[in-house]
């Protein structure tokens, strides 16, 4: 009988589909709601990051402080509704920046592996960028002095066959007082 459970358990077990593994799964971030993930990497670019996005929501916040001065929620507790508002939406916003920046694996990787490639990347010396910024800046100038010679050589033509009615030396030199 036990060779007969035995065979029934085997049959059982080759009619059942393997079942594919699963990936293992992340471990969450423990230590509070202030821990950060992975610190030490990518520290320059995340607090660049965290900076700027916390620039953008002061200026939200200020913008959205204006628009709740237009609300009357009564005289005795105006001032406290109004502050209290603003003062959650802040903390709210820093923390979701917080969240973002120093605990969402996926972001943390992104800027991790950026910071890692501007490493690599070979700058220019102060010397180069002096030099191409003269270039371009002699360019400039030379387009714009072959322009102004084109379009003044077009506004002679153009006057000499009479589809421009000016004296272009006279409007060029004149005092301003005709």
């Amino acid at each position: 009988m036990a060779n007969a459970i035995e065979g029934q358990s085997e049959t059982f077990d080759e009619q059942r589909p393997e079942r594919a593994e699963r990936p293992e799964r992340a471990a969450r971030p423990s230590g509070g709601p202030f821990h950060v993930l992975k610190p030490g990497q990518g520290t320059r670019l995340r607090w660049g990051t965290a900076l700027g996005a916390g620039a953008l929501a002061l200026a939200g916040g200020l913008f959205i402080r204006e628009q709740i001065q237009l609300i009357n929620f009564g005289e005795q507790y105006d001032f406290i509704i109004r502050t209290s508002i603003w003062v959650g939406l802040m903390l709210a916003a820093f923390y979701g920046i917080f969240a973002l920046v120093g605990r969402n694996e996926k972001i943390i990787e992104f800027m991790t592996a950026t910071e890692g490639e501007m490493k690599k990347v070979n700058w220019s010396t102060r010397r180069e960028v002096w030099g191409a910024t003269k270039v371009v800046i002699v360019t400039v100038l030379a387009l714009g002095f072959i322009l102004a010679i084109v379009d003044l050589a077009f506004i002679l033509i153009f006057s000499a066959v009479g589809v421009l009615r000016m004296n272009l030396i006279e409007k060029l030199f004149s005092s301003g007082g005709s």
